[in-house]
């Protein structure tokens, strides 16, 4: 992988290498640890990851992540949106922004963050399952049910960790065509 180009700023009017490196092992830890449900300790070396590169999306969303976790929605939402900043092309953060909206009953604006995602990532499960979950709330059950596939056969077809839950996917797909065929049943017996 290529190094990242340093992008100064008044915060960081240099950065050492060191500094870039230690902020990746941060990042890794604090993933690890938020996985484990150990948030105060994830949340100090998240800090720390974004402390020693503010301009490292992955580790500001990553941040966001965990004070939502704490239930702070403001300081999360600063995150995102500074992630979003930094890297205008990452879709994690759109996401995560989108489940900020969702739970706050924005739904329009949820939808354009998933939709957001999606356009710089079309293969993004999670979005496909957030977009399918959100147009359920708002009674699109077609949309929400064709999201909600593609995000079952995206996971089904990686075969990986869903990065959401922290479990496989093979334990998480069946859950995902489960609900689908709730959603079914109830479009149908509603008619």
């Amino acid at each position: 992988m290529e190094p990242r180009a340093f992008h100064p700023t008044p915060e960081t009017p240099w950065q050492l290498p060191a500094d870039i490196a230690r902020a990746r092992e941060c990042l890794a830890e604090g993933e690890a640890l938020l996985d484990q449900g150990k948030v105060e300790e994830a949340l100090a070396l998240l800090q720390e990851a974004v402390r020693l590169d503010p301009r490292y999306a992955p580790a500001r969303n990553k941040l966001g992540v965990c004070y939502v976790r704490q239930g702070e929605l403001e300081p999360a939402r600063r995150e995102f949106l500074a992630a979003i900043e930094i890297d205008p092309r990452f879709a994690p953060a759109y996401s995560n922004l989108g489940n900020l909206h969702q739970e706050a009953g924005r739904l329009e604006e949820a939808v354009a963050a998933y939709r957001r995602a999606l356009e710089i990532d079309p293969d993004y499960a999670i979005a496909h399952h957030n977009l399918g979950v959100v147009y359920r709330r708002m009674g699109r059950i077609s949309e929400s049910v064709a999201h909600l596939k593609k995000a079952a056969r995206l996971e089904y077809s990686r075969g990986g960790t869903e990065a959401v839950t922290g479990r496989p996917a093979a334990r998480w797909a069946p859950l995902a065509w489960i609900g689908l065929l709730l959603l079914l049943a109830y479009f149908l017996m509603g008619r």
